[in-house]
């Protein structure tokens, strides 16, 4: 048997058993100074978090993203060029800045472009642009193929001016007017300041010259480095070859035929 001293015991034991089940919540705890600081600390990686991701974006957009209208404006380039070759202007009309002025190639790229007239920031905003009469000193400035230097600028952006430092001595560069394919050899490549304005003069190597240059040169200019306007990155190239374009595109570039180009025809 079991006595009643013994029962109440039993009992009492398991209820505190049962107590013993119950957990309680603990009291909560109170947030101390280095508990906000280092909400303050996450807080703020996040924002940089956040705004780096933007800044990647916006960067990538305006390295890459822009690389869409600049073909797009391209194309309409193109167009208006082969216009232009179909009716030529007189002898005394004057390009307007802005307007196509030649076709350039460069194979070892595989990239080409539409010249315009000018280099102003508007004018090569989509393009290269040949350095006109106001930036060689007030003189006629150099057309594809003729003694002098045909001078171009671009911008240091993926689809025009890039990597144009991928060039190298003997590199080819085609130029196209409504009539021939010039072909060039690149002959120096070269970084200045941007007060070294000779190098687009009509014979950036023999400044005696200029007045009656002695040799067709082609000068590309940009930005250097890359994303950079502190420097200049220069390349003289020099004609060593003219084809007629009704013999067809020259063999280097044959790869190359603009659609629907009358560049494109030929023997």
């Amino acid at each position: 048997m079991v006595s009643t001293s013994e029962r109440q015991s039993y009992q009492g034991g398991r209820r505190r058993g049962g107590n013993r089940g119950r957990r309680r919540r603990p009291a909560a705890r109170r947030r101390t100074g280095g508990d906000i600081g280092r909400g303050i600390v996450r807080g703020f990686g996040e924002l940089l978090f956040t705004a780096g991701l933007v800044m990647l974006f916006f960067a990538a957009y305006e390295i890459y993203g822009k690389q869409f209208e600049t073909n797009r404006e391209q194309d309409q380039l193109a167009s208006g060029l082969e216009d232009s070759w179909e009716q030529p202007q007189g002898p005394d009309s004057e390009p307007l800045p802005g307007s196509a002025n030649s076709r350039m190639y460069v194979p070892s790229l595989d990239l080409q472009w539409v010249v315009v007239n000018g280099v102003s920031q508007e004018d090569i905003r989509f393009s290269p642009g040949h350095y006109g009469d106001d930036a060689v000193g007030g003189g006629d400035a150099t057309q594809p193929g003729q003694l002098g230097n045909y001078a171009v600028a671009g911008h240091r952006t993926p689809g025009i001016f890039w990597d144009l430092d991928l060039l190298e001595n003997g590199s080819e560069i085609v130029l196209e007017d409504q009539d021939n394919f010039y072909t060039y050899e690149v002959i120096e490549e070269v970084t200045v300041t941007p007060d070294q304005v000779q190098v687009v003069d009509p014979d950036p190597f023999d400044p005696e010259n200029n007045d009656a240059p002695q040799r067709s040169l082609l000068t590309l200019t940009t930005c250097a480095p890359k994303l950079n306007n502190t420097h200049r990155l220069i390349i003289h190239a020099e004609l060593t070859d003219t084809s007629p374009k009704e013999d067809g595109m020259p063999e280097n570039i044959a790869d190359m035929a603009p659609e629907g180009a009358a560049a494109g025809q030929g023997a």
